[in-house]
């Protein structure tokens, strides 16, 4: 039986309350309060990586603003935990374990789902047919007022996905309920035009009933 190593990390997005930075500080340091800081993994502000951050308590974090930008041009800020959890607080991470482990349960049908959305038609040199080819859209030039265009070939990509992932499992009979996909249900999906990027959230359920949220960013 095949075996799916996890590359897909479903980790925790920590709510932030407030913020504000430190008078004088060189280089500029954000002090932020939040919901809970104690599994902090990454900081990450306008797109880059913090250049150094310190929890100081449950709710509290300093931060060190990335190289080049400036306190007035601060426009994002996402904060990340160690915590592993599906739900519509959670984002997904692309990485590999320096322990490597075994996808399974709905984690493997979340990895699954990912794969087939990104993999472009023709790519895979065993099925030429599978993949949502979402890439391929997100390379064109032409997104339609407020990215519409987007948005729609999204959800067409992730119709065609769900069928192409029950058409596949439907051929392993062995397969536990909790990795068989019962639906892919789209939630919300938009295009940024100030990220160049898709946010879309999707939740896919099991047969076995459970529900997992996939937050994507394209």
């Amino acid at each position: 039986m095949a075996v799916d190593y996890q590359v897909v990390f479903p980790v925790e997005v920590i709510k932030l309350n407030a913020l504000r930075f430190v008078f004088g500080s060189n280089p500029p340091v954000l002090d932020i309060n939040g919901q809970d800081f104690r599994a902090v993994d990454d900081v990450v502000i306008n797109d880059q990586k913090s250049l150094g951050w310190a929890v100081l308590s449950k709710t509290r974090m300093l931060a060190i603003l990335p190289a080049g930008v400036a306190p007035a041009l601060v426009s994002s800020i996402n904060i990340t935990s160690r915590k592993l959890v599906v739900t519509d607080k959670s984002i997904l991470k692309f990485q590999i374990s320096t322990t490597p482990a075994k996808a399974t349960g709905v984690l493997r049908l979340m990895q699954l789902y990912v794969k087939l959305m990104l993999t472009t038609p023709g790519s895979d040199i065993f099925d030429k047919k599978t993949g949502g080819g979402i890439l391929r859209f997100l390379g064109s030039t032409s997104y339609g007022a407020e990215g519409g265009d987007i948005v729609r070939r999204f959800v067409v990509s992730n119709d065609l996905v769900s069928r192409q992932i029950i058409t596949i499992q439907s051929r392993q009979p062995s397969l536990p309920p909790d990795e068989k996909l019962l639906a892919a249900k789209v939630l919300s999906a938009r295009f940024s035009r100030q990220q160049s990027a898709l946010l879309a959230a999707t939740e896919l359920t099991t047969q076995a009933g459970r529900s997992a949220i996939t937050n994507l960013v394209f």
